[in-house]
């Protein structure tokens, strides 16, 4: 695959898992750190909001590319349930007590929803009604329900970035609005605490420029995986002695 006409550069997978990397960091930072409701919290949440659509997306890139989606599955599956930890440490501020299974467990479901969908000759209500349930358990996991859906659509449209990237939009919209819609009910002056969540569409342009190649090396593919855990872990800590 080759980088779009009328892009002013090309990036890699690898280029834009660091990217998301760097967002995700930045984002935790700000929960951990910086109030909400100030303009340093809302810019740095922002950024921040980049990083899920960005991991969705290679998700559904993984599946296609990956040689053995058994071992791809099962490995998503270990890290969820260790990154569960790290995530309830980190969300607890740095106590020890479950709070939720955290952003690689929602990916390993929607991992099983293309698996599913794409994998499977089980008839389409089947298939469809494996997906609702699989969004139904992702309500305990970080970006609930979108961390299923965005992979799925992603996966599920691959080859027409058109209808990839109106499915991701119409999925964030909503997500969006819904926020923002809670935020007001709870509290109307405040209602713009959730602005933030808007971040996710400037995913769009980056995943534009993706030029369909790796980059960088065998043993990148696990920096994620680690690092997500780690820097929860290492937060978590923070946070209680600070």
């Amino acid at each position: 695959m080759e980088n779009r006409p009328g892009m002013p550069f090309a990036l890699n997978a690898y280029q834009l898992k660091i990217l998301a990397i760097i967002a995700m960091l930045i984002d935790h930072i700000a929960w951990a750190f910086v109030p909400l409701n100030t303009i340093q919290g809302q810019a740095l949440h922002v950024i921040g909001r980049l990083t899920a659509p960005i991991m969705c997306y290679f998700l559904a890139e993984g599946f296609f590319y990956t040689r053995n989606l058994k071992k791809y599955i099962c490995r998503m599956g270990v890290f969820a349930l260790i990154s569960a930890a790290a995530f309830s440490f980190f969300e607890s501020g740095g106590h020890l007590r479950f709070v939720g299974m955290g952003m690689i467990y929602t990916l390993f479901l929607g991992l099983l929803a293309i698996t599913v969908r794409l994998r499977t000759n089980w008839p389409r209500p089947v298939q469809i009604t494996l997906v609702a349930i699989f969004c139904i358990f992702s309500l305990i996991g970080d970006w609930p329900v979108l961390g299923v859906l965005w992979p799925y659509y992603f996966a599920l449209y691959r080859g027409d970035r058109k209808k990839q990237f109106l499915a991701f939009a119409l999925a964030g919209a909503a997500e969006v609005v819904y926020f923002i819609r809670l935020m007001a009910l709870m509290q109307p002056s405040l209602w713009w605490l959730q602005a933030c969540q808007a971040g996710i569409f400037l995913a769009i342009p980056l995943l534009l420029c993706y030029d369909g190649t790796l980059g960088g090396h065998r043993g990148t593919k696990w920096l994620f995986y680690l690092f997500y855990p780690a820097h929860l872990f290492i937060l978590g800590i923070l946070q209680r002695i600070l």
